[in-house]
């Protein structure tokens, strides 16, 4: 156990945590993936820091982050806690600070930190069953922050000495995200491999729900925003052994690597129409991982082995902290849809927006939102590409900042010329365009046109950096030009024949692969945001 308190050269004060076990996640309430509940051992103490890594810290690591002090309005004194860090800059700050210190510093593991948390309790916070009202900084859903203040270790601590343990800012943990070993476990350390970093301790501008201290978040590791920063461990790392990997899910599973001959079913000169087969295979009652409340936004691609993948976001409501994207596989040759599985999940992010597509080469391409939060206001656009029938993925960030501008919309184009192009919302209302993001090297690189252009109207005639209209579907004319129609903004017709001028679904045209754009209305009618009763 380590004896005493120790203030290290940066001014931290590192809390010395016993070993010791205790019950891991809430059995009752919370969400699925805090189960099941199990005992955890702990069999060597550790030094915690009392608070967060705050800017006037890390920026003696890295001076350059001072840039990003104050933006969303968040974060700006030097005793606030730091955000805008990947959990590769956290690593990167636990390296440099054992370097300096010639002692073992790194962050946490999963179990550490919710041990740490709890400080002997089994209760939703360590406060007991309710987070105070009055140490709240905006706990309610916000898609873009309210600013609060993150000043550290203003609120009392735990019964152990930590501070903000609920809430401030979420902090990066070593762990990779996975589901919970059934059996009890001795100094985990997560599962070996994975796509999402674990987070913890939940932060401002969201509900209390995701401050207790079972929550479990997590985003890529590359993910910078302004929710997440961490706080770190003097001690050595566990020697347990890593978590079983999860089950493969049944898209993933036993698929075939043979390349698929291609004969048409029919006369492809006539139009042909084959039985129903439904791709949404979700148990009624499902309430996560997925959810049979509402199952939206589709977009589906061929395999090479013949075989169709599908992809979809579940969800409570689309607002939702716990939208994933689900995935179902048709097989060459079966008559019916793989039971769905979840495809891909930040946990507690929104995943508005999802895309798949086949270059024709080997590769399969999936562009899919992702949130800071609740909400698609505030997404990054992350790119993953599969070249094994889309049973791994390999994923990045093609716009890492949170915000307008990345809700992606099916509907990938390939130009002749081979610049990949992918459509997605400007606004997160009905009216207001959608901007494309393109590639010329196949996905390596990618720019945005409108990225920090000024918006201009959409009148028939008109130029500007976005297509008219949202969730736009773009083709490629046979004289190079691209041709985009989308909903709302619409553009009034000039009658002729005496007829009255009329609104038509606007469509926006451009020469020059996506840079500029000219709005004209298109002879469709216009398609409204309906209410179904």
């Amino acid at each position: 156990m380590p004896a005493e308190q120790l203030i290290n050269s940066l001014g931290m004060r590192m809390v010395p945590i016993p070993r010791g076990s205790f019950t891991m996640g809430q059995s009752v309430g919370g969400e699925f993936d805090e189960r099941p509940t199990h005992r955890v051992a702990l069999t060597r103490g550790f030094h915690l820091a009392g608070t967060q890594v705050t800017n006037a810290q890390y920026e003696q690591f890295d001076p350059r982050h001072r840039a990003l002090r104050g933006n969303d309005g968040l974060s700006s004194g030097d005793d606030q806690a730091v955000i805008q860090v990947s959990w590769a800059d956290a690593e990167a700050f636990c390296r440099w600070l054992s370097q300096r210190e010639k002692r073992p510093y790194r962050l946490p593991t999963e179990a550490e930190w919710e041990y740490a948390c709890r400080a002997g309790t089994q209760t939703p916070f360590w406060t007991g069953d309710d987070f105070p009202k009055d140490w709240g900084r905006n706990q309610k859903n916000t898609w873009t922050p309210a600013p609060v203040n993150l000043t550290v270790g203003t609120l009392p601590a735990n019964g152990w000495g930590l501070y903000d343990m609920h809430g401030n800012v979420e902090e990066w943990c070593s762990d990779w995200y996975g589901p919970y070993a059934l059996a009890d476990q001795t100094d985990p350390t997560g599962p070996a491999t994975g796509q999402m970093k674990v987070t913890r301790g939940g932060s401002h501008n969201t509900t209390p729900a995701y401050l207790r201290s079972a929550n479990r978040s997590g985003a890529l590791p590359a993910d910078r925003n302004w929710l997440i920063g961490f706080r770190v461990v003097l001690g050595p790392p566990p020697a347990g052994q890593p978590t079983p990997p999860a089950k493969q899910a049944t898209w993933a599973a036993n698929v075939s690597t043979q390349t698929w001959q291609w004969t048409p079913p029919c006369d492809m000169a006539r139009p042909w129409f084959g039985p129903l087969r439904t791709f949404v295979r979700i148990p009624a009652q499902a309430d996560g991982p997925l959810y049979a409340r509402h199952n939206h936004c589709p977009s589906v691609t061929w395999c090479d082995n013949g075989d169709l993948l599908a992809i979809w976001f579940s969800t409570r409501t689309e607002e939702g902290r716990e939208m994933t994207i689900a995935a179902g596989r048709l097989r060459a040759g079966a008559g019916q849809w793989d039971p769905a599985a979840e495809f891909f999940k930040a946990p507690d992010r929104n995943m508005t927006g999802s895309a798949l597509f086949n270059d024709g080469q080997g590769t399969l391409y999936h562009f899919n939102g992702l949130g800071a939060g609740p909400g698609w206001g505030s997404l990054a656009l992350v790119l993953r590409q599969s070249r094994d029938q889309g049973v791994t993925w390999t994923a990045c960030l093609i716009d890492a900042e949170h915000g307008l501008g990345n809700q992606v919309i099916s509907g990938t184009l390939r130009t002749r010329s081979g610049a990949l192009i992918q459509a997605c919302d400007a606004v997160t209302q009905g009216h207001g365009g959608t901007v494309v993001h393109i590639s010329r090297d196949d996905g390596k690189t990618w720019s945005n046109p409108a990225k920090g252009q000024k918006r201009k109207p959409f009148v028939a005639g008109g130029s500007g950096p976005i297509i008219a209209g949202i969730h736009a579907g773009i083709v490629e004319l046979a004289d190079g030009r691209l041709m985009a129609l989308g909903r709302g903004d619409s553009l009034l017709s000039d009658g002729g024949d005496g007829r009255p001028a009329s609104p038509r679904m606007p469509m926006s045209l451009s020469g020059d692969l996506g840079q500029t754009w000219t709005y004209q209305p298109s002879v469709f009618g216009p398609i409204w945001l309906c209410t179904l009763l």
